[in-house]
């Protein structure tokens, strides 16, 4: 048995307020559909209508015709298509789910779920460390006085169950040790509790989104560190961006608004010198 990765926080970011409660749902059977049939976040048409049982809403839908009086509603059968294709479409639109031609494909799977590729790596390398466990035990002077009880295999699970509580780390990954994450994420902490607010906690998932931010997105440090502060300063956007996954999803609005800003500022510095430069000349009587 395998194990999917969701930060226990997931409900909070915006994208799952767009896809409604029946959306959530049918998200996380599709990243536990992909993981166990090892996909890689693809998911066939057929298999998203049957991943939950639709007909649980349909059935609430026509309960509620019924209470409100319709008639010649559809047929059960029918809805439940239509409840199906509208949580699907609920999940493209919050962009958690991309449509293609064949099917769907899960919203940065790979950036959070382990590949195929990875995962037959890891059986294979679990099934040869038991075998080479066995052939051991097999081979030991004890060996014999075995009654047949045991196989040889010890009782500890190949596969261990995830850390219920993302924010206490069990293990060390690479995004945890490196000095440039860890300086983006704690100059955000320290800007947003500079500003009055509780000093937010640096949970494995801000330093996630800061590496994406810093190794797929292409932003350097100082960029980075130029943004938390511009936002950090604004009145609205301090108030909006308290975290590293929210920063990351607003980074180009917000490097947009920089942009407008300081063009203003400078269209309003090239007007105030044309504006003295023509006092200057109407004082010498040039006009």
């Amino acid at each position: 048995m395998a194990w999917v990765r969701i930060s226990d926080d997931f409900y909070d970011h915006p994208k799952f307020d767009a896809a409604g409660s029946l959306g959530i749902a049918l998200w996380v059977a599709g990243l536990a559909w992909c993981n166990r049939n090892l996909t890689d976040g693809v998911i066939p048409h057929r298999a998203a209508r049957r991943l939950l049982d639709f007909e649980d809403a349909a059935e609430a839908v026509h309960a509620a015709d019924d209470r409100n009086g319709v008639t010649n509603a559809p047929h059960n059968n029918d809805v439940t298509a239509s409840v199906a294709k509208f949580a699907a479409d609920r999940l493209v639109k919050a962009g958690l789910w991309i449509e293609e031609e064949t099917g769907y494909r899960v919203h940065d799977y790979l950036d959070y779920q382990k590949s195929a590729d990875q995962i037959g790596a890891s059986r294979t390398k679990n099934a040869a460390r038991q075998a080479a466990f066995r052939e051991r035990h097999q081979n030991s002077p004890n060996a014999s006085k075995r009654d047949g009880s045991s196989n040889g295999v010890t009782n500890s699970g190949v596969t261990g169950a995830p850390n219920p509580n993302p924010k206490e780390r069990t293990t060390s990954s690479p995004s945890e040790t490196r000095d440039d994450i860890e300086r983006v994420c704690k100059h955000l902490a320290d800007r947003v509790e500079a500003n009055g607010s509780k000093r937010p906690t640096i949970t494995d998932t801000w330093r996630r989104e800061a590496r994406l931010l810093l190794d797929r997105d292409g932003r350097t440090v100082d960029q980075v560190l130029r943004a938390i502060d511009w936002c950090q300063q604004d009145a609205f956007w301090r108030a909006n961006v308290r975290s590293m996954p929210k920063l990351r999803k607003q980074y180009d609005t917000l490097r947009l608004k920089a942009m407008g800003e300081r063009e203003r500022e400078q269209a309003a510095a090239s007007r105030a010198a044309r504006q003295d430069q023509g006092a200057t000349y109407a004082d010498r009587g040039i006009f």
